[in-house]
């Protein structure tokens, strides 16, 4: 009995522990849904102030940007007292503003949107079939402030290149209070070089000087060139294909918001984008492939030509999984910078550039804000690398240019990582100061050039045609192209006997990613060398739904449009 007497109270405090739990259970699934039904609410107000900017930025129509936010008709403008007779103040980043305050936040919005609206036109800059997308990356509720860190992705056509779709990621945060039992936008942030130049003047921003000011930019020359290039032959060079290059890019650009990131990142090499950016990764990768770079899992870890791992300064890549000594010029812009020049900041004379040993070397565009690049070619821009502002400060951030109709921003597209970004107007996003890399020629360190390399292909369509190449040179000869399908299916594509290069027609008939498989051999070795390279075949994008209207192609130019309504403060 005496045993048995704690085993008995146990089951009763056990059974009525779950009666308890059993009766709290409906309350805790309240609690739940209301938090839910609350970061809906916050949610539902930040998307809303973001549609209406884009649709005044992007598409040039006019928008309520202030229905929702602290400047809504609806709200009462008086402030609310707290017990002591004092303004309340709101908490947000980690400081304090009034209600006045806040409102300058959204007045400044109204002033940033029409700038970007105007900017973009001054640059003939127009575009239609937008769709939105957001992913809410993090939502923070305090009391009655809110915090969103939010990425738009969104989906369009340029009215000029209507044959390609363009993918643009912008990453905000949305500052929210709570009033009246509603959420009302409080400030939005993108982090751009606007922002950190404007943002704190809030309403008294003279959007009208700034836009002067821009466009004097667009008519000024402020381009200069160091490092020229005279072509020369030489048996010691690996001369550079932009359009290889910006093939690659456009290969692991994302084409749809849709699709895993993951798939638009090469498995042949280490990813950053969760630890540092991917950025300059991609463009080294672009680069790379422009100099004929063999896509294979043994030439990337082996870091064959045209990697460069001669001398102090080195440009090579790890592949995953490889816990070797990371390569910094390879993913770091400021080091890149270095490599080729001697400076972290790329104004030095030495570096790689400068040296006699093997190297990449490279033309190096400076050009101030807003100015494009008159002192080269737009064909000479394709495959290019540029630095641009970002979250790192000025040069802190990498694209790759992957077509050029002129030498002007408008003229430009550019793809990148990390933000992903698929065929972007340059002076879509920025206009500030840029620094641009034209890369050249790799050295080989004195050692003779053989090479096997192919002009690699942008991404197509099922039922498209197009021509594979292979061409060598040393002592290899061509032996094959094959071509290894999405279902893993071989086929003989193309074959060659006692000639450094062939050709062959390929039809694409299904999505999917092709492996194109080249090779040859070299005369002191039986074994065969092997080059390849992959071609996206990419199912045709139809918007499903049309977040806003395709509208008219011929847009009022900002001359031509009519007075802005006068801003009245509260």
């Amino acid at each position: 009995m005496m045993h048995g007497t704690p085993c008995r109270m146990d089951r009763l405090y056990l059974r009525l522990a779950i009666f308890l739990l059993l009766l709290l259970l409906p309350v805790g699934r309240a609690r739940a849904a209301a938090a839910t039904t609350e970061e809906l609410a916050v949610r539902a107000a930040a998307e809303s102030i973001l549609r209406r900017y884009a649709s005044q930025a992007m598409l040039y129509e006019p928008a309520d940007l202030r229905a929702g936010t602290v400047l809504d008709p609806s709200v009462d403008p008086a402030p609310i007292l707290e017990e002591e007779g004092e303004e309340r103040l709101y908490h947000l980043g980690g400081k304090e503003y009034s209600m006045d305050q806040l409102r300058e936040n959204i007045l400044y919005l109204e002033k940033k949107a029409f700038f970007y609206a105007s900017m973009r036109q001054l640059q003939n800059i127009y575009r239609q079939d937008l769709t939105l997308q957001y992913t809410c990356k993090e939502l923070e509720i305090e009391a009655d402030t809110a915090r969103v860190y939010i990425t738009e992705t969104a989906l369009f056509r340029y009215t000029d290149t209507l044959e390609l779709q363009t993918v643009n990621e912008t990453n905000y945060t949305v500052r929210l209070i709570r009033r009246d039992g509603q959420w009302l936008a409080a400030n939005v942030s993108d982090g751009s070089l606007f922002d950190k130049q404007y943002k704190a003047q809030g309403a008294s921003l003279d959007e009208s000087a700034v836009l002067a000011a821009f466009t004097a930019s667009l008519a000024q020359d402020g381009c200069t060139l160091a490092f020229p290039y005279e072509p020369s032959g030489g048996a010691d060079r690996i001369l550079y294909d932009g359009e290889s290059a910006a093939a690659y890019a456009a290969t692991w650009a994302r084409p749809e918001a849709d699709t895993s990131r993951s798939d638009f990142y090469s498995p042949r090499f280490a990813r950053y984008d969760g630890s540092g950016g991917d950025c300059m990764n991609f463009a080294s990768q672009s680069m790379w492939a422009g100099f004929g770079g063999s896509q294979t899992a043994e030439a990337v870890s082996s870091r064959a030509l045209p990697m460069d791992t001669i001398g102090d300064g080195q440009w090579y890549a790890l592949a995953p999984r490889d816990t070797s000594k990371i390569g910094l010029s390879w993913v770091s812009c400021q080091s890149f910078r270095q490599y080729l020049t001697g400076q972290r900041d790329g104004g030095g004379t030495g570096g790689s550039n400068a040296a006699g040993e093997a190297g990449m070397y490279a033309t190096i565009l400076d050009a101030e804000a807003g100015s494009g690049f008159s002192c080269v070619t737009a064909e000479e821009l394709v495959g290019a690398v540029a630095h641009v502002e970002g979250s790192g400060g000025a040069y802190s951030h990498a694209i790759v240019f992957t077509a050029a109709a002129g030498t002007a921003r408008g003229q430009i597209l550019f793809s990148g990582h990390t933000k992903d970004v698929t065929n972007v107007k340059l002076g879509d996003c920025y206009i500030g100061p840029m620094k641009v890399y034209i890369p050249r020629y790799i050295r080989t360190g004195g050692a003779q050039a053989d090479f096997l390399r192919a002009q690699l292909l942008r991404p197509v369509q099922p039922g498209e045609t197009g021509l594979l190449t292979a061409q060598a040179g040393g002592v290899r000869q061509l032996v094959s192209i094959s071509v290894t399908t999405p279902n893993g299916i071989i086929e003989l594509a193309a074959s060659a006997e006692d000639s450094d290069s062939c050709q062959a027609e390929y039809e694409f008939t299904r999505p999917g990613l092709y492996r194109i498989t080249c090779r040859a051999l070299a005369a002191e070795r039986g074994a065969p060398e092997t080059y390849a390279y992959y071609v996206r075949c990419l199912a045709p994008s139809v918007p499903e739904t049309e977040t806003f209207p395709a509208g008219s192609v011929d847009r009022p130019r900002v001359d031509e449009m009519p007075e802005r309504l006068q801003m009245k403060e509260r």
